[in-house]
């Protein structure tokens, strides 16, 4: 497994800084624990239980607030599953179109939120992000795969991203997502490195989305070509939009 720095470990510390003293202290708590998910021989404790406490603390901010957080968590793990979906779909949109629609949701929500009077152009229709799902398809363009899981759980990650929009499914999609992200192989396959990559989701990914920030480095997969080019391309893209 590759790692990208971002030259952001100041970014780090000053993202632990400005979260709530209750929700740092469940990332303590959940950092202490192991779990069988992981692949731990030692299990102290569930995981969806520790994914579920982290993420009904958010809950006790302003609504609009708190869903925003609920997506911008969902838009990152997605760009991370972007090079898992274009891997075996390279010829595939519906990454761009996915990305590209949350990236309008936020903007349009966090305008609305702050009271910004210019009026972004690009307005989200229900029927376009309801058609969006239909685009997904499980057939891989040149390439041969013992298993569809991992394609299947890439695109089950964009599924449940664009249902993050909808404030009373936000919660579950995003419990999905982290399912096929933490337990499934949306970003890679295998038992090795599950409990890196559960790390990385405490101490970058939760404080990140608290914040909207981007994290401080992002995953790439380490049989793709150019791994850590891909992996400064995803968060350039994410500063981006950040």
């Amino acid at each position: 497994m590759n790692l990208e720095w971002n030259d952001s470990t100041e970014r780090k510390l000053l993202l632990l800084r400005n979260i709530p003293e209750s929700l740092k202290g469940v990332l303590i708590n959940a950092l202490q624990q192991h779990y069988g998910e992981l692949y731990e021989p030692e299990n102290t404790a569930v995981l969806e239980d520790a994914l579920e406490e982290i993420l009904e603390l958010f809950q006790g901010s302003n609504q609009t607030l708190n869903h925003i957080r609920y997506v911008w968590m969902a838009l990152i793990l997605a760009v991370v599953v972007e090079p898992t979906i274009k891997f075996y779909q390279p010829c595939s949109s519906i990454t761009e179109e996915t990305i590209k629609s949350i990236a309008v949701w936020l903007i349009e929500n966090i305008r609305e939120l702050f009271d910004v009077k210019t009026k972004f152009s690009l307005i989200i229709e229900e029927e376009y992000l309801s058609n969006l799902t239909d685009k997904f398809s499980l057939l891989p363009e040149n390439k041969e795969i013992t298993s569809l899981q991992i394609l299947s759980e890439a695109l089950d990650v964009y599924n449940s991203a664009i249902k993050t929009l909808k404030y009373n499914q936000s919660l579950p999609a995003l419990l999905d997502i982290l399912e096929d992200c933490l337990e499934g192989y949306a970003i890679f396959p295998g038992s090795n490195g599950r409990r890196e990559l559960f790390d990385w989701w405490l101490l970058d990914v939760v404080p990140a989305s608290w914040c909207l920030f981007p994290p401080s480095y992002l995953y790439s997969i380490d049989e793709l070509e150019n791994g850590k080019n891909i992996a400064s391309n995803q968060m350039n893209k994410l500063e981006k939009i950040s």
